[in-house]
């Protein structure tokens, strides 16, 4: 019996424990997904009565990646938009939903855009397996839900210090072009990490993801700046993440050159370096079109 099973028949059994008390952003916030059918992923980042996020189908594939907007109530759940975008980041067509507990599942109802227009009703759960577990303390949410387990160090002789990081080339002047696409980061297999960024008209908006079959491995990508050489962005950790305190956001900053995106990603509690790892990239956003997690 495994500590992902474990964790995750308690998981369930803390969900359905919610049933239809009185539930605050915390029951809401982070990631959802449909439990069988045709795949409907959501990560509702929560900022007061404020709600913004991503939404997407297979999450490798950046085609389908959308934004959220809308609002957040205690006594009504979420009510929003999902605004798909053309690959320019010109508008395609607007979803309205709304979405409400019922006995720790979230019950997603509302119409779609475009021609048609045609209603539906989906439920969406939190993925029962929680986060990948490692070998440090993580936090997670709603309220009730199992502490994630801490896997002990593998012991082994000590490894070399890393050979210094060797920068391939100038720094390159940033525009939007240069950022928009899918950067592979660190991990192999099922856990790489995906960075999806596309555009919102003149803005930047996306998801990293790895594992991208699972919502509690994902976080939206807001606050996009970019100065001279220079991007900034925010990791948003809504429902999960490394540390005591939730939510928060690991801001980042980054340069760009040749094919390689330099990050240095910290929580806001650190002093000293946070993740450093290079990105490599772009590949279009076209390119991933069909990507698809199987079981």
């Amino acid at each position: 019996m495994t500590f992902r099973w474990i964790a995750g028949a308690f998981l369930a059994m803390a969900f359905l424990a919610t049933g239809a008390s009185a539930q605050n952003a915390d029951y809401y916030r982070g990631g959802w997904r449909t439990d069988g059918g045709e795949p409907h992923v959501y990560q509702f980042v929560i900022k007061g009565s404020e709600v913004s996020g991503v939404y997407c189908t297979h999450c490798a594939d950046g085609t389908t990646l959308a934004p959220i907007e809308g609002t957040f109530s205690e006594a009504d759940g979420l009510t929003f938009k999902i605004r798909h975008l053309k690959l320019d980041g010109s508008p395609a067509s607007t979803d309205k939903l709304q979405a409400k507990l019922v006995n720790g599942k979230l019950v997603v109802t509302g119409k779609r855009g475009g021609a048609g227009g045609l209603t539906f009703e989906h439920t969406a759960i939190k993925d029962p397996r929680g986060p990948t577990p490692g070998p440090y303390q993580q936090s997670i949410l709603p309220p009730g839900a199992p502490p994630v387990p801490i896997l002990p160090r593998t012991a082994g002789p000590a490894a070399p210090p890393p050979a210094p990081y060797v920068q391939p080339a100038p720094w390159r002047r940033l525009s939007a072009d240069d950022v928009v696409g899918v950067w592979l980061g660190f991990g192999v297999g099922m856990e790489k990490q995906y960075f999806v960024i596309r555009k919102d008209g003149d803005h930047l908006f996306g998801l990293a993801c790895g594992r991208c079959d699972n919502p509690y491995t994902f976080g939206a990508l807001e606050n996009f700046t970019i100065s001279g050489d220079t991007l900034e962005f925010d990791i948003v950790h809504q429902d999960w993440g490394d540390g005591t305190v939730l939510p928060f956001n690991r801001h980042v900053k980054a340069n760009i050159t040749m094919n390689e995106m330099r990050m240095d990603a910290r929580r806001p509690d650190q002093s000293g370096p946070g993740i450093v790892a290079s990105l490599v990239g772009p590949i279009s956003i076209e390119a991933t079109a069909g990507n698809v997690v199987r079981d």
